[in-house]
Formats: C-alpha cells, structure tokens, sequence
C-alpha cells in the first residue's frame, strides 16, 4: 500500500495547524470559541466540499480534512449538547451554595 503524503499526511497536519493556532486565540463568536468554530467548519464544511465536488483535484485533501477534524468536532458536539465543558476551558465560577461558609476557628475572638 502506497502512502500519499498529500492526503495522508498533510491532511491531518492542517487540522492540528489550525486546531492549536484557534486554541492559541481567545477570540469568541457570540458565546462560541473560535476553536470549536474552526473545529466544526472544517469537518462540516470538508464533507460539505466533498459531498458537492467542490475540492476539484484535491477532493481527496478535502475529504481527509474532514475525516481528520471529524472525531474533534463530535466530542465538541456532544460536549455542547450535553452541557458539559472540556478540563482546561474556562473556568466557571466556584460557589459554597448551598453549603455554608466555613466558620475560621477564631472568628469571634476579639484582642483587646
């Protein structure tokens, strides 16, 4: 079996280019990172491109594109659909509630 280095390889390489350059920014469309958005363009819209024939002599760079970003861009997804978020995205705010706050053991001492 013969490795085609084009589709192959540089394939999956654009997808980490893009992925870590996206990761790198801290821009947001609306509330979305431009990560996730990256993510879901380039497997939504690889597939689109191939679906349609618009990849022309790179359609197979094209579709690998999307193969590559694909298992990303279903994780986000589900994430997304399921409300939780990644370790390591940012953090939402902690709060004790509805636990108390912890009383410090000499609270209601007074130094005279």
């Amino acid at each position: 079996m013969k490795v085609d280095f084009l589709n192959d390889v540089g394939a999956p390489l654009a997808v980490t280019a893009v992925n870590l350059t996206a990761r790198a920014s801290s821009t947001m469309i609306g509330n979305t990172p431009i990560a996730d958005i990256a993510t879901y363009a380039m497997a939504g819209g690889g597939y689109l491109a191939t679906y349609m024939g618009w990849g022309g002599r790179y359609d197979d760079f094209v579709k690998n594109v999307a193969i590559a970003a694909a298992p990303l861009a279903f994780e986000k997804l589900y994430s997304a659909i399921k409300g939780t978020t990644q370790v390591g995205r940012v953090a939402r705010r902690v709060t004790r509630y509805p636990a108390p706050a912890a009383e410090s053991p000499f609270g209601k001492t007074r130094l005279v």
